[in-house]
């Protein structure tokens, strides 16, 4: 025992080692938690954009696209933000075993910290508009983002080809409406007796409009149901600011009232 005290004593002397100051040992304690919570804060903002592209898009227009659900949904997943969740949460997991009481946490009590309180913050960050305007931000950066990377609400909705078409009613007529799509490019949509139009619809000069149809020709859309921007237009027995409620279009353009 002697030998073990006295060849410790030589080592501090020989090496110089002297007693750490408290200020450092607060400092690496701090940071640590500091470190875990910046990156949480990341997660969860990423957990935001991810909820908001994905609430945003039409899941039941696969419906309409002749294939699968399973076919149809995997391209709307948001994987770039899930990737970047999986990281964060990665980070934070290895982060968190070096705080002062890391070591006492099993994985799985570590996974659940981490990952409750990535999803709790994310949930609040939703709840105030945060996620869109990240998924904003992000596509002016990068517009390689919203055009190639991730389907946005703004690329499901401008695929005219596949009967997609989304903008803003410009113009109403007798037998349709003229609509400014998303790219600026001018429309000119045909409704008939068959054209649903959802109950939160407005078929107003002003209102921005979702339309599922077939494209005639270059310019001509034939739209088979209408819907609101926000939404998917399906709530039941509410009508738009013009007092109708769902329905389909009547001869002369209007709408008429669905049971």
């Amino acid at each position: 025992m002697d030998d073990i005290v006295k060849s410790t004593i030589e080592k501090i002397r020989n090496e110089h080692i002297s007693p750490e100051p408290r200020w450092k040992y607060l400092a690496r304690k701090y940071f640590a938690w500091i470190v875990f919570a910046a990156i949480i804060f990341l997660g969860a903002a990423s957990f935001s954009a991810a909820y908001y592209l994905v609430s945003g898009l039409d899941w039941d227009l696969y419906r309409f696209s002749h294939r699968s659900f399973l076919s149809f949904a995997i391209p709307l997943i948001p994987y770039f933000w899930i990737l970047l969740i999986g990281a964060f949460l990665a980070i934070a997991l290895a982060d968190m075993r070096k705080t002062e009481n890391g070591y006492r946490y099993g994985l799985g009590k570590m996974i659940i910290i981490a990952a409750g309180s990535l999803i709790a913050i994310g949930a609040v960050f939703s709840l105030i508009g945060f996620g869109g305007r990240l998924n904003s931000l992000v596509a002016k950066s990068f517009p390689y983002y919203g055009s190639h990377m991730m389907m946005t609400k703004e690329t499901q909705w401008m695929q005219p080809d596949s009967g997609f078409l989304a903008g803003t009613i410009i113009s109403v007529s007798s037998n349709g409406m003229t609509l400014v799509d998303l790219n600026s490019r001018r429309w000119d949509i045909a409704t008939d007796s068959n054209t649903l139009v959802r109950p939160a619809v407005d078929v107003l000069q002003g209102e921005m409009i979702k339309v599922i149809g077939k494209k005639q020709d270059a310019g001509l859309f034939h739209a088979n149901e209408i819907r609101p921007w926000s939404g998917m237009g399906m709530m039941s027995g509410q009508g738009g600011r013009n007092g109708y409620g769902g329905g389909i279009m009547n001869g002369q353009g209007m709408m008429r009232g669905g049971k």
